[in-house]
């Protein structure tokens, strides 16, 4: 009987590490592309053919393509534990045990709202300051998202 959670704890750890295993990000074509100029960019940097511009933006790429993946695979989680939650607060408003204050609620939104809305346009001011291999992460981030 001491084998049974080590057992379940093992299956579990072996079905996530297959989840992962069976769709990697470094398996997409481009992703490879990628990571074949990243690496040409770096060697004809190291011998002086050329500046680490190709590099730059081929890191920015695969940086961008993994934080893609890594936002797709989180946001189906994201959805369930919301989903989750928001019946459970309706089964609890329904019965009685819990009691709502909606207006403050509100304002705790509006201000998580314009708390985003500053971040985002600092983070705007950043990306332009970077453009090209921001423009590079960008393209990195759309494939990756996409990956299926």
């Amino acid at each position: 009987m001491t084998n049974a959670p080590a057992q379940s704890q093992s299956g579990f750890f072996a079905k996530t590490l297959g989840t992962l295993a069976s769709d990697p990000p470094w398996a997409a074509k481009s992703f490879l592309a990628a990571s074949a100029t990243t690496v040409a960019g770096i060697g004809a940097w190291l011998t002086d053919m050329m500046s680490p511009a190709l590099a730059n933006g081929g890191a920015s790429f695969l940086g961008g393509f993994l934080l893609g993946w890594a936002v797709r695979k989180t946001v189906k989680l994201a959805l369930l534990v919301a989903a989750s939650l928001l019946v459970i607060i309706a089964v609890l408003k329904t019965t009685g045990w819990i009691h709502l204050d909606w207006t403050l609620i509100q304002a705790d939104v509006n201000h998580i709202l314009d708390w985003g809305r500053g971040k985002a346009q600092g983070f705007k001011e950043v990306l332009t300051g970077y453009l090209p291999a921001a423009g590079a992460a960008g393209a990195g981030a759309f494939f990756g998202f996409r990956k299926k």
